[in-house]
């Protein structure tokens, strides 16, 4: 597995697709983060444009002791909403300022993708938290009818589970302790 695929103890396979870069490269990406967020990946496919932030609180490289206080704080950012308002939809616009000021629109369909590894996270969970996130998305990025994006643009929030059912050429398996 290319380790450059790697984030939170995930591996994603992105052997399929045309392009990827880690565009917040655990820091180290674009060279503005201290102006601009970063998703964790973008990947080019061949008919579609992705921005991937992946969560993973049940990361394997959080020390056993530190393992539930940080399921708790996370599990409180998704309750609070501070998780999508915060983090997520901050991550998705400036990454997509950052793309269209560095390399220009891509020209394919985009989605903007999330995907939380937490078993506890339901599949109404996702949906919820997704539909929240296009709620953010519709205000302010399509703008008044005939008016915004005239190109496909979808916001998804994914648990382990859906992620791999939802796109089995890019499968995700978690990095063992």
């Amino acid at each position: 597995m290319n380790e450059e695929w790697q984030e939170s103890g995930l591996c994603f396979d992105f052997s399929k697709a045309k392009s990827v870069i880690s565009l917040d490269n655990h820091g180290r990406g674009h060279g503005l983060s201290h102006i601009l967020k970063a998703v964790d990946f973008v990947v080019e496919w061949d008919h579609e444009f992705w921005l991937i932030e992946a969560k993973n609180p049940e990361d394997p490289t959080i020390p056993l002791r530190h393992q539930h206080n940080a399921e708790k704080k996370f599990s409180e950012k998704i309750q609070s909403r501070t998780l999508i308002h915060s983090e997520l939809f901050p991550k998705f616009i400036d990454s997509l300022l950052f793309l269209a000021l560095d390399r220009g629109i891509p020209t394919k369909p985009m989605r903007c993708m999330a995907l939380i590894a937490l078993e506890s996270l339901t599949h109404i969970d996702c949906l919820t938290l997704s539909a929240a996130i296009t709620g953010l998305h519709d205000g302010c990025l399509e703008g008044p009818p005939k008016r915004g994006w005239s190109k496909g643009f979808a916001v998804h929030l994914f648990n382990l589970e859906l992620w791999n059912r939802a796109w089995p050429q890019c499968r995700v398996t978690r990095m063992q302790r």
